[in-house]
C-alpha cells in the first residue's frame, strides 16, 4: 500500500492525518470501482450471452470513475478542502442518479437515505461558516423544488406509490437540495482563500489586482502573506471548527533591527522576503501562513497533529540549511516557538505557549535548534 502511494506521488497526503487517509481510499476506491463495472458493462455490451448495460448505469459509474480521478489530480496538488468538496458531491450526484432512474420504489429509498449518510457526511466536513450557509441554502432549495413537485412540473422518471412519493418528496429533494448547496459553496470556496493566488502575489504574477480592496485588507503588503487582522480572523474560525488536531508555528527573524540598522532597510526587507518565499514553498495549501509582526511570522495548520508538526519543521530546518548555506554573508536567523491543541483543548493557550518558546529562544541570541523546538511543543 505504502509502496503504491509514493508511486502515485500521494504519500506525502497520505500522511497529513485521519481526513486525508479518508480522502486518499475514497478517491482510490472510486477509479477502482469505475474501471472494474465499466469493464463488465463493456463485455455485456459485447457479448450476446449477457444483456445490453443500461445507459444510466454507465452513465453512473463512468461519472464515478471521473470524481475518482478528478479528485486523485486534486490530492496530488495537495488541495485537501477541494478534494473533499469534490468527492462528496459527486457521489451525491452519482447516487441522486440512481434513486431517481431506478425502477423499484423501494430501492429509491434505500437510495435515498444512501444520499443522506453522504450529506451529513460532507456538512460536517465543512468549516463551520460554510456548514451554515450549506443548511441554509438546501432549505430554500428544498422548499423550491417541493413547489414545483406539487405543481406536477417536475416529476420523477418513476412511477411511486403514494407512501413513495411521500418519501421521495422527504428523501431525494432534501438530498438534491443539499447537492445544489454544496455546489455553490464549492464555488465560494474556490473563490475565498484561493491558495495558489499567495503563489501567485510572491511570484508577481500580473494576474493579481494590488488594488483590490479585499486583498490590501487581508495581506500584508510586503510579502502577500496573510496579515495579523486575517489571521486572527481565521484563529476564531479554527477554534471553533471541527479541524482538531490544529497545530501551531511562529517563528522570528533575529536582530532584523540591527540588520537595518547596520545594512539598510532594503536589506531587511529582502530577509522577511526571503523567509515568506520559504514558508511559501513548505507549508500546505490549507495551512494559514501570516506575517504577525514586523519580525514575527504565526502560521495556523489545521487537521495537523505531531506526527505532520515534525515532517513540516524538518523541511524548514532543511531549507533553511540549504539557504544559508548559500547566503553565508547574510544568513537566516530564526526563532521558533510550536504548539498543537488537541480537540477540547484551548486554542488561545497553545499560542500562547508556543510564543513564550519563541521568545525564550529569541532571548537566548541564538538560532532555534528546531528538533529541541518540536520536542518541546504541546
Amino acid at each position: 500500500m505504502i509502496r503504491l502511494l509514493k508511486q502515485l506521488g500521494i504519500k506525502g497526503f497520505y500522511d497529513k492525518g485521519l481526513i486525508a487517509r479518508i480522502l486518499v481510499i475514497l478517491c482510490l476506491t472510486y477509479i477502482a470501482f469505475g474501471i472494474f463495472f465499466l469493464t463488465v458493462r463493456l463485455v455485456m455490451t459485447l457479448s450476446p450471452a449477457f444483456p445490453p448495460a443500461h445507459w444510466t448505469d454507465v452513465l453512473i459509474e463512468s461519472m464515478i470513475l471521473v470524481v475518482g480521478v478528478a479528485t486523485f489530480f486534486m490530492i496530488r496538488a495537495d488541495n485537501m478542502k477541494g478534494a473533499s468538496r469534490l468527492i462528496m458531491s459527486g457521489m451525491f450526484i452519482a447516487v441522486a442518479l440512481q434513486a431517481y432512474f431506478i425502477a423499484d420504489p423501494a430501492g429509491d429509498v434505500g437510495s435515498a437515505m444512501g444520499i443522506q449518510l453522504f450529506a451529513i457526511t460532507a456538512v460536517l466536513l465543512l468549516d463551520s461558516r460554510d456548514r451554515w450557509v450549506a443548511l441554509i441554502l438546501a432549505v430554500v432549495v428544498l422548499v423550491g423544488l417541493n413547489i414545483l413537485s406539487a405543481s406536477g412540473r417536475l416529476t420523477p422518471a418513476i412511477t411511486l406509490t403514494p407512501s413513495g412519493k411521500i418519501m421521495f418528496s422527504l428523501f431525494i429533494w432534501f438530498s438534491v437540495s443539499l447537492i445544489i448547496s454544496l455546489m455553490i459553496i464549492a464555488t465560494m470556496g474556490a473563490m475565498r482563500r484561493e491558495p495558489q493566488f499567495l503563489e501567485k502575489v510572491l511570484n508577481g504574477s500580473s494576474d493579481v489586482n494590488g488594488n483590490d480592496l479585499s486583498y490590501i485588507s487581508t495581506h500584508d503588503g510586503l510579502t502577500g502573506l496573510y496579515n495579523r487582522l486575517f489571521f486572527e480572523t481565521e484563529f476564531n474560525r479554527l477554534e471553533k471548527s471541527r479541524l482538531y488536531p490544529i497545530s501551531i508555528i511562529v517563528a522570528k527573524i533575529l536582530d532584523l533591527e540591527a540588520t537595518q540598522a547596520l545594512h539598510g532597510i532594503q536589506v531587511a526587507d529582502e530577509q522577511v522576503m526571503n523567509l515568506s518565499s520559504l514558508f511559501t514553498n513548505v507549508f500546505r495549501q490549507e495551512d494559514i501562513v501570516s506575517r504577525y509582526g514586523q519580525d514575527e511570522f504565526a502560521v495556523l495548520l489545521p487537521s495537523a497533529d505531531t506526527g505532520i508538526m515534525d515532517i513540516v519543521m524538518g523541511r524548514l530546518g532543511d531549507r533553511l540549511d540549504d539557504f544559508n548555506s548559500t547566503h553565508k554573508n547574510l544568513p537566516l536567523n530564526i526563532s521558533f516557538g510550536t504548539s498543537t491543541a488537541q480537540r477540547g483543548e484551548s486554542l488561545k493557550t497553545h499560542l500562547k505557549s508556543a510564543f513564550k518558546i519563541m521568545r525564550e529562544e529569541s532571548l537566548s541570541g541564538r538560532k532555534t535548534n528546531i528538533s529541541a523546538t518540536v520536542s518541546n511543543s504541546v
